[in-house]
């Protein structure tokens, strides 16, 4: 592999990034995993991801690194949202139980 190009780890750390800044990606790994992943070819990121879900692992498998990273940035967003909903649901109920 020439200097110039990227592993598969590299890929969807900088894509991962660049998707959701900080976030996703300091919220599922910590510093020595990701500077793990930034090595990692595709079956070391497998490892890498080890205990995820299956959707998560066939993803990892099967797609490019950039694909994978859009499909995870919008699975966070919806967990986000959803939670979001769920705390404003709970908040109404408070407040207007009382």
């Amino acid at each position: 592999m020439s200097q110039n190009e990227k592993t598969f780890g590299s890929r969807l750390y900088s894509e991962l990034r660049e998707l959701s800044g900080y976030d996703l990606i300091t919220g599922i790994m910590d510093y020595k995993a990701i500077q793990k992943l930034k090595i990692a070819n595709r079956e070391e990121t497998l490892k890498l991801f080890q205990g995820s879900s299956y959707e998560v692992i066939q993803l990892l498998k099967r797609q490019e690194p950039e694909d994978v990273a859009k499909q995870l940035v919008a699975n966070f967003h919806q967990a986000n949202e959803q939670a979001a909903n769920n705390a404003a649901a709970a908040a109404w109920i408070i407040i207007n139980a009382t």
